[in-house]
C-alpha cells in the first residue's frame, strides 16, 4: 500500500509539475512590454502627485491575459499612486492581483532596462509624470532606441510628458510633426487647477512645442491619436482604448467584454455630444451616473457660450432622477435659469430647500424669480 500510495503521488506531482512547466512556458512566449511610471509621488502630499492608478489598473487588467508585463520607474522601488476608487471594477481586480501589486511595490529602475527586450513600451500618467520623466535621461535613451527599433511607443494622459525630449539617432526630435495627444490644458484648468502654479510646463504646450500636431477632444472624453507605431490618449478614459491599439500594433485580438461603467459614461456622452440617441434610462450597475453628473457639473462651470451650457444641462438632467446631491442640484437650476427654463429651476432650487432648509443658493433663486 505504501508503495502504491508513492507511486500515486509521484505521478500527481509530476502532471502538477508538467502543468506548471507549461504554464511557464505559455508566459515566457507572451510579448513583453514594458510599463513606465513616475517616481516623483510622495504618499500624503497632495503637492507631490504620483501615478494614476486607474491607468494602470486599465492597462495591466486588459493586457496581462496577452502580455508578459513589466513596471520601471526613474528610482525604481515602491510607486506611488494618487487616490483612487477601490471599488472601479478593474480596481478591485488589480488590488486582489499579486503579481500586479508585486510591480507596484519592486519596479525595476529605468537605468537597467533595455529596449531590446520589449515590444513595446507604455508610459502611464498621473500627476507625477510632469515633475520627473519629461528630463529623466534614461528613459528618453530608452525611447529613442525603441523608436529606432520601430517598436510601439505608447502614452496616455500625463504620460506623453516623456517625449517632449526625446530624440531620434539624427538628433531631430522624435515628436516633430508626428500626431499626439495628451492631457489638454482645458482639462489642467477644470480638474487640476491647484496643479497649474506647481507644474514646470502644460502638457499641450509642451507637445506642441515639440513640433508635435496636438489634437484632442471635450475634457474627460476618450481620444486615441496613432501616427505609424506612435500611440498616445488625452486623459485616463483613453486607456482601454489605447491598450486596444497596442493590442493591435502586436498583432494581438481584443478580447469581448463589457466596458467599464465609468467608459460607458464617457461613451454615452460622446453620443449625445455628436446628436446620436442615447438611452432614456440608464442602468447605474453598466453605467457611472456619478461621473456623468461630475462632468456636467464642471462642463457647465466652465461653459462659455449657451449651447455648451445647454449641453451640461442635458447631461446633468439625464442623472438628476438618481444623483441629488444639493451642490450638484443647485448647479442644474442655476443652468436652467441662466437658459431661460425659470419653471425647472424652480422645481430644482425646491428640492434642494428639501434637502437643506437653509440653503442661501435656493432661497436667492427664488427670490430672484419672484421679483
Amino acid at each position: 500500500m505504501i508503495s502504491t500510495f508513492f507511486k500515486k503521488t509521484g505521478i500527481a506531482l509530476l502532471a502538477a509539475l508538467s502543468l506548471f512547466g507549461v504554464a511557464q512556458a505559455e508566459e515566457a512566449a507572451k510579448p513583453k512590454v514594458l510599463l513606465v511610471a513616475s517616481s516623483y509621488g510622495v504618499a500624503g502630499d497632495p503637492k507631490k502627485p504620483g501615478m494614476e492608478f486607474d491607468e494602470y489598473a486599465m492597462a495591466y487588467h486588459l493586457l496581462s491575459p496577452q502580455l508578459q508585463l513589466e513596471l520601471a520607474s526613474p528610482k525604481g522601488g515602491k510607486v506611488e499612486v494618487g487616490e483612487y476608487n477601490k471599488t472601479k471594477s478593474y480596481n478591485a481586480a488589480v488590488l486582489t492581483h499579486p503579481d500586479a501589486m508585486a510591480l507596484l511595490t519592486n519596479s525595476k529602475k529605468l537605468s537597467d532596462v533595455k529596449a531590446q527586450d520589449y515590444q513595446a513600451v507604455l508610459v502611464l500618467g498621473g500627476k507625477g509624470a510632469m515633475f520627473d520623466l519629461a528630463e529623466h535621461l534614461p528613459l528618453q535613451q530608452l525611447l529613442s532606441e525603441m523608436a529606432a527599433q520601430q517598436k510601439v511607443i505608447a502614452a496616455v494622459c500625463h504620460g506623453p510628458a516623456a517625449l517632449v525630449h526625446v530624440k531620434n539617432a539624427d538628433g531631430s526630435l522624435l515628436l516633430q510633426g508626428k500626431k499626439v495627444a495628451g492631457f489638454s490644458n482645458q482639462e489642467e484648468t477644470m480638474f487640476a487647477k491647484e496643479m497649474l502654479p506647481l507644474y514646470p510646463f502644460l502638457l499641450q504646450d509642451a507637445l506642441t512645442k515639440a513640433g508635435a500636431l496636438y489634437q484632442h477632444t471635450g475634457p474627460m472624453l476618450p481620444l486615441v491619436v496613432q501616427d505609424g507605431r506612435l500611440i498616445t490618449g488625452q486623459n485616463p478614459y483613453s486607456t482601454p482604448a489605447l491598450v486596444d491599439a497596442i493590442l493591435a500594433q502586436l498583432q494581438l485580438s481584443t478580447a469581448p467584454r463589457q466596458p467599464y461603467p465609468d467608459e460607458q459614461a464617457v461613451s454615452i456622452i460622446q453620443q449625445f455630444l455628436a446628436g446620436q440617441p442615447i438611452p432614456a434610462q440608464l442602468d447605474e450597475k453598466l453605467v457611472d451616473i456619478p461621473l456623468l453628473a461630475i462632468w456636467g457639473y464642471y462642463y457647465l462651470q466652465f461653459a462659455k457660450a449657451d449651447s455648451d451650457r445647454q449641453h451640461a444641462v442635458q447631461v446633468m438632467e439625464l442623472v438628476s432622477g438618481s444623483f441629488t446631491d444639493p451642490q450638484f442640484l443647485m448647479a442644474l437650476a442655476q443652468g436652467q435659469l441662466e437658459l431661460g427654463n425659470t419653471s425647472r429651476a424652480v422645481e430644482l432650487a425646491k428640492a434642494v430647500l428639501k434637502q437643506q432648509p437653509d440653503s442661501k443658493a435656493a432661497q436667492e433663486l427664488l427670490s430672484k424669480v419672484k421679483a
